[in-house]
């Protein structure tokens, strides 16, 4: 690799992240950016549905790829408009339920009203049967109704969990984007413009695309999101084979599963 000293990529970066910093609001962009890919993916994950898409977790994941595309599009957009800011440089670069437990029924017998002590003491065995029966029925009855009042808290509470999830990691990624926007401007901008400007004058000089740089700084985030939210749609259609959507698994708790 050949190292020209009059321009180093990492000093070339951190001046031009100081200078939009500076001039303009990088971050402010990168939000109206980032709206606008995630709103194409709401429209892509709609025209999918529509044309026949049903299957959740394929849907968000064709849906994410789509948004993805046009988020590098846009990318490719900005770096169009701030190109001539910055195309026209020297090599120096001065500018930076509830339980259903029963109770036994209890007989006892108090003596042979019909005569032979006999059959009053058999009569008491077999209500003491009865007495243990009755009492291991209506523990077993108490503990299912446990199991069933905690299954429907539960799965309400999983699917809420399942969205929260989906929810969390979309902003996780909005979060990052918006954070790291005036580095990854920066490094769009010496690799998109002044690399192409300076090779141009300077034949040898190793330069990178900017396609590169945008998916090195980008593609992990997205890809997380992605993972995250197919996942969620697979175990939400396990739950509601029947759903289609998120509104579809919402309407299959309140009603009950």
């Amino acid at each position: 690799m050949k190292v020209f000293p009059k321009f180093q990529r990492h000093l070339e970066i951190r001046r031009i992240r100081s200078k939009l910093e500076r001039n303009s609001f990088p971050r402010l962009q990168m939000l109206l950016l980032v709206s606008l890919t995630g709103a194409s993916g709401f429209v892509a994950s709609f025209i999918f549905l529509h044309a026949g898409l049903i299957e959740m977790w394929l849907r968000y994941l064709a849906a994410f790829a789509v948004s993805y595309l046009v988020f590098l599009v846009l990318l490719w957009l900005w770096l169009r408009t701030r190109s001539e800011d910055y195309a026209d440089v020297s090599v120096d670069l001065d500018c930076p339920s509830s339980g259903s437990g029963g109770s036994g029924t209890c007989y006892s017998g108090k003596g042979g009203d019909f005569g032979g002590g006999g059959a009053s003491g058999s009569f008491d065995m077999q209500s003491e049967n009865l007495l243990l029966i009755g009492e291991s029925e209506g523990s077993v009855g108490d503990v299912l109704g446990t199991v069933a009042e905690a299954e429907e808290f539960a799965i309400p509470l999983f699917i809420a969990l399942l969205i929260g999830a989906m929810v969390f990691s979309s902003f996780f990624m909005l979060y990052y984007m918006v954070y790291s926007a005036p580095a990854l401007f920066a490094e769009l901008l010496v690799d998109g413009v002044l690399s192409a400007s300076l090779y141009r004058r300077l034949r040898g000089l190793e330069t990178r695309h900017w396609l590169e740089t945008a998916f090195r700084q980008t593609a992990m985030p997205f890809a997380l999101a992605a993972a995250i939210t197919s996942a969620s749609g697979w175990a939400m259609a396990l739950y509601a084979p029947e759903a289609h959507s998120i509104g579809d698994v919402i309407v299959h708790v309140r009603q009950g599963g």
